[in-house]
């Protein structure tokens, strides 16, 4: 199938509500930007570059072309300018993450890459995309660091700094896992196809590759249908917690279900039907806050003062 390049695509667009609203309590947090920024800057970013460049294969269009194809279609769908690096790490797990905030840099697995066909991985690497575009990593890379650095803090100021930093860290993590909703639908708008993100989504599940002709993702849909049970204001709270509150995503099941909800209420193709256009002049563009209508080229709205995204 020919896929559409999203021409000025905006990340709040797609927004998944979970991750607005768990972000806009994080953003509430007095001084938890400049310190994630400080710490960023000053330690992970160096690491993490150091780490990957040292360690894993670096994909480029001279040893990897096919893969390296996959990435700059995935970034010309979602608009988005900038090509991150890619990098393949040894590991059979079908599995894909970004790290870095700054630069930030896409890692999949040596399993997603033999495992997922083209189209599957297009949704995989899509997924990681879409974090980058929504700024995602700037507390993502928080959310994993801050365990170590509470650790530090809790014995400088006798456990006392521990017990607030564990509570920052779970409110990290749970805007983590909500934040894998938006990279979702970002993966969606990659591949443009429903079956296969299903298809991705069930690999990343654990279906054997000894099943994989056999995959019966209506199966999967039925079972992502009957997950709406899960409710996250009716779930008892502690149990909630309990299970998931370590965990960085959420369950895949509940992943597809919250997918298809989306795709089902006819918004997917609203943003595809409008952004999917020939040439930019032909869009037509309002702000996201007041509605005024844009041309495409603004920093700002010339009414509210918005932001117009550029990524």
């Amino acid at each position: 199938m020919e896929r559409k390049k999203l021409l000025l695509l905006k990340p709040q667009e797609y927004e998944h509500d979970f991750d607005k609203a768990a972000l806009k309590t994080l953003e509430g947090t007095p001084g938890l930007e400049k310190l994630a920024r400080e710490y960023n800057k000053r330690a992970v970013e160096r690491y993490y570059k150091l780490m990957y460049t040292g360690s894993y294969i670096k994909v480029k269009s001279s040893n990897f072309p096919d893969v390296h194809k996959i990435l700059e279609e995935a970034c010309a769908n979602l608009f988005l300018k900038d090509i991150p690096d890619l990098y393949i790490q040894w590991d059979y797990s079908v599995n894909g993450f970004t790290a870095g905030s700054e630069k930030p840099l896409i890692v999949i697995t040596s399993g997603a890459v033999d495992l997922l066909t083209p189209d599957e991985l297009l949704y995989v690497i899509g997924h990681e995309v879409g974090h980058i575009k929504s700024g995602h990593m700037l507390y993502h890379q928080m959310a994993l660091v801050l365990p170590i650095l509470g650790e530090v803090i809790g014995a400088l100021t006798l456990g006392i700094g521990s017990l607030i930093s564990t509570g920052l860290e779970y409110s990290l993590l749970y805007w983590y896992r909500m934040s894998e909703f938006t990279a979702d639908r970002a993966g969606f708008f990659a591949v443009q196809d429903r079956d296969v993100s299903l298809n991705a989504l069930m690999k990343l599940a654990g279906v054997p590759k000894t099943f994989f002709d056999k995959m019966n993702n209506d199966d999967f849909i039925e079972q992502a249908r009957d997950f709406k049970s899960f409710d996250f204001d009716a779930v008892d709270k502690v149990g909630k917690t309990i299970m998931i509150m370590g965990q960085t995503h959420p369950w895949t099941v509940m992943r597809a279900h919250e997918l298809l909800i989306w795709y089902d209420s006819g918004k997917y193709d609203e943003i595809v039907e409008l952004h999917g256009k020939d040439r930019i002049e032909d869009l037509e563009i309002s702000c996201t806050k007041c509605g005024r209508k844009l041309k495409g080229t603004e920093t700002f709205c010339g009414v509210c003062g918005e932001k117009v995204w550029k990524r």
